[in-house]
């Protein structure tokens, strides 16, 4: 017969085994705190020659689309962007839009470049692309072939305005330049 000293030992045995095995529950390879986390709207391809962050596609007031994404060239040499092609989600095709960047994006080797501020790709046709639908985008570069992303459409507001709605013009501040040299013209001042 167990006496009472062996019984509390065995109690306490097995309450020690039982909480040493649920405290175990949440350390498992499939844990919380192996996951990765992500923050941001925008998606990321962690993987390739160049890599994306936080991509999406800002809509402007007029329709149109701006891109938006930290870009890592992993390689060693310079990467030049080409071209991009906006496809709506789950599209065979249809509506696609392919714009050249506005300005030369030229990747230095590991480095991060941002786009989106300078206006790179903003002004590209997005009267098929509705607030909160994903889109596929396929930025091509020089030597790292074609890189392709699903990317949420975002509302332009106060967590995107340094997204440029328009790419940098040239002739827009030579038209501003011709306005003001009419405008003293007809208003000398005396």
């Amino acid at each position: 017969m167990p006496t009472v000293r062996t019984r509390r030992l065995t109690a306490a045995s097995m309450i020690l085994a039982a909480s040493l095995g649920l405290s175990a529950c949440g350390t498992g390879g499939g844990a919380a705190t192996n996951q990765q986390y992500q923050p941001g709207i925008g998606a990321n391809l962690r993987t390739g020659d160049v890599q994306l962050y936080n991509a999406l596609l800002v809509a402007g007031s007029d329709d149109t689309l701006a891109f938006s994404a930290g870009v890592l060239n992993t390689t060693d040499s310079p990467q030049t962007l080409e071209s991009v092609t906006i496809t709506p989600l789950g599209g065979s095709g249809s509506g696609s839009v392919t714009a050249d960047p506005a300005t030369d994006v030229e990747l230095a080797p590991r480095q991060l470049f941002t786009i989106g501020r300078a206006g790179e790709l903003a002004g590209i046709d997005g009267a098929t692309l509705p607030v909160g639908r994903y889109a596929d985008v396929t930025l091509t570069f020089s030597d790292a072939g074609e890189v392709e992303i699903s990317v949420p459409v975002v509302a332009r507001n106060a967590s995107y305005a340094d997204v440029a709605e328009a790419p940098p013009s040239d002739t827009a501040d030579e038209e501003q330049a011709t306005e003001e040299a009419a405008e003293a013209e007809e208003n000398p001042a005396g």
